[in-house]
């Protein structure tokens, strides 16, 4: 059942502006563990153990990405500044135990390299995220799939926000709607690209993983930490609004800095 949850905010992360589902998962402590699961799978590896281990994360993702994704996104349109800071103490809460992970086979100076270049390139997409592209029409099965490929290497590499990466190529409407009507004639080519995607990006990471452990768990911190400007959307500003906003971030930051804390010592 917790994974069930996590996996909703998995969900969440794939379609709130600015948020990433990978990396969201990253920082619950899942992500090592669906990429080798989901490896596994496809090579036919621990069938059993794997299916019951990713299905309630799967059926978590679809339903917080179509219901509770939803409902998020009525709360930045009506509270925008609060729901965005709640989120920022939500991803700052769990950072610390990110580099724990990253440094869980030591530490090297030269991890500051792939940190500071992903934090660069996230920061530059983000500084995008307002480009209008061309807008989705009615587009081919081809042309549908290769959004899907490229929609899965921005939901399996962390931190990348795959609403941000829609956006800049102007199709990020074209999906949101689609997913809130859950239009299957046009989610089902998107979901066939993302399908095959998915497995290609999570070959991609666990080779990663196993190799360059540190060096890829660090740049993938520099995506996470790029989000964060991202996420605090809304003008600062010596107000009550302001006020009710760093509460929520501090509750937040709170919440979720003690539910890893006490993970990681059951671990």
């Amino acid at each position: 059942m917790t994974n069930f949850f996590k996996g909703i905010m998995g969900g969440v992360g794939n379609i709130v502006p600015g948020l990433s589902g990978g990396a969201l998962l990253v920082i619950m402590g899942l992500y090592q563990e669906c990429i080798t699961a989901i490896t596994e799978l496809v090579k036919l590896k621990n069938l059993k153990k794997n299916i019951l281990f990713l299905m309630p994360i799967g059926l978590g993702v679809i339903v917080g990405t179509i219901l509770v994704g939803n409902i998020i996104l009525f709360f930045l349109d009506h509270y925008p500044m609060q729901t965005s800071y709640m989120f920022v103490g939500f991803i700052i809460g769990t950072i610390p135990l990110l580099f724990k992970e990253a440094n869980k086979h030591g530490f090297k100076k030269s991890y500051i390299i792939p940190l500071g270049i992903t934090f660069i390139i996230g920061i530059s997409l983000l500084s995008l995220k307002n480009y209008e592209g061309v807008q989705a029409g009615n587009l081919t099965f081809i042309q549908s799939a290769i959004l899907g490929l490229i929609l899965a290497g921005s939901t399996v590499i962390p931190g990348i926000s795959s609403t941000v990466i829609l956006s800049l190529i102007g199709f990020y409407d074209y999906y949101l709607y689609a997913v809130s009507r859950v239009d299957l004639a046009v989610l089902f080519p998107i979901f066939s690209g993302l399908g095959v995607g998915a497995i290609f990006f999570v070959f991609l990471v666990n080779f990663l993983l196993k190799k360059y452990y540190g060096f890829t768990y660090y740049a993938v911190s520099g995506f996470c930490i790029a989000t964060i400007p991202a996420v605090a959307r809304g003008q600062f500003a010596f107000n009550v609004e302001t006020l009710v906003s760093l509460i929520l971030a501090f509750l937040a930051f709170t919440i979720t800095y003690q539910i890893g804390y006490k993970s990681e010592r059951k671990k």
